[in-house]
């Protein structure tokens, strides 16, 4: 959202508090090609909370970004961005089906003023009508997203710094619902399905009921905290203990006195969320968990989970019917495959 809609080959940039991440999707037949991708992680600290906090971590963002599209080898250079879920106001409004035009614009700019608690001179937000009202015959459902404008413009400024011209800036939340609707199996045969989310800082589950998002909820737990344990208890840097996480390279005693309490944590997680969504629906169960993110790939946390909640759970797979162009490592992909989800749908932006 808040711009236009371009047609074709789009970079999918998503800019995490831990990482940047590029795809690059193109049409193949009635299916798409993947065509470029790449990881690069960010410097410790370059994001105060889920905010870019200053030119300086600006000027690091668009860096690691340039690095990430020379290693990637696209000649792409229009890209689409996300904005965290947590930073941003999404809401469904309802008005008249008889407006339209100007009319029904001048009515979502005085709805929009209703539920953002911002002067509008602030923000950034775009509307999408989304059809007919399910409650009311008469009436259409408009979706409205919005964010303060300096949640935009740090990550375009990064962006540009990079070489790229950004066309469109969308919720992360709403990248996910794209690419969960279009690539993700069990969501596109109407499972019921809960999609959770392990992230350096945050960790969310958005549960699909009927291939459409009925629930979605974040938590301040991530990744960072296993990786800030690994420092604390062995001396290392930030950096190093990253790579001693990925690589498993630590001394005898981790797993058992690090690594399985923040499995523990992981699944206390999901069943805190699993709580929340049974008591706000009145449902009772799910047909599958899907795990997505950097933490998703820890070893066992698939099983463990399943086992602690009785439902089937397996790591997140969209690309398992795409091909993949020749540069493109098959084992370094696949083992980044979890924490894609949001780059990809922001690639498929570039199709919708």
């Amino acid at each position: 959202m808040f711009s236009l809609r371009p047609k074709g080959n789009l970079l999918g940039i998503d800019i995490s508090s831990s990482a940047v991440k590029l795809i690059e999707l193109s049409k193949s037949g009635k299916g798409f090609l993947l065509e470029s991708y790449n990881v690069i992680p960010l410097p410790e600290n370059v994001f105060q909370g889920r905010d870019l906090s200053d030119e300086e971590a600006i000027s690091a963002v668009g860096t690691a970004i340039r690095h990430l599209v020379k290693k990637s080898g696209t000649k792409c250079r229009r890209c689409a961005l996300g904005i965290p879920s947590s930073v941003a106001i999404s809401k469904t409004i309802s008005l008249p089906d008889s407006l339209a035009g100007s009319d029904l614009e001048s009515n979502i700019i005085l709805e929009a003023e209703q539920h953002i608690p911002y002067p509008m001179d602030e923000v950034n937000f775009d509307f999408e009508v989304i059809g007919k009202s399910k409650h009311s015959r008469d009436s259409i459902d408009v979706l409205l997203a919005a964010t303060r404008s300096e949640n935009v413009e740090s990550r375009v400024a990064a962006a540009e710094m990079a070489g790229l011209k950004v066309d469109i800036v969308d919720l992360e939340s709403h990248s996910l619902e794209l690419v969960s609707s279009i690539l993700v199996e069990d969501v596109r045969n109407k499972n019921t399905v809960a999609i959770v989310d392990f992230g350096a800082s945050m960790t969310g589950m958005t549960v699909f009921e009927q291939g459409q998002t009925s629930f979605s909820r974040e938590q301040a737990f991530g990744g960072k905290e296993l990786t800030e344990e690994i420092m604390q208890r062995y001396g290392l840097t930030f950096q190093e203990a990253g790579l001693a996480k990925k690589t498993g390279d630590l001394p005898e005693g981790y797993v058992s006195e690090v690594l399985d309490p923040f499995r523990e944590n992981m699944v206390r997680q999901v069943n805190r969320f699993l709580q929340f969504y049974f008591a706000s629906t009145q449902k009772t169960s799910v047909d599958k968990i899907l795990l997505s993110g950097g933490n998703a790939s820890i070893s066992g946390i698939d099983q463990q989970i399943q086992a602690s909640t009785k439902i089937p759970t397996v790591l997140v797979n969209p690309f398992t019917s795409m091909k993949l162009n020749s540069r493109i490592n098959p084992t370094r992909f696949t083992n980044d495959i979890p924490s894609l989800l949001v780059a990809t749908g922001l690639s498929l932006r570039g199709f919708d």
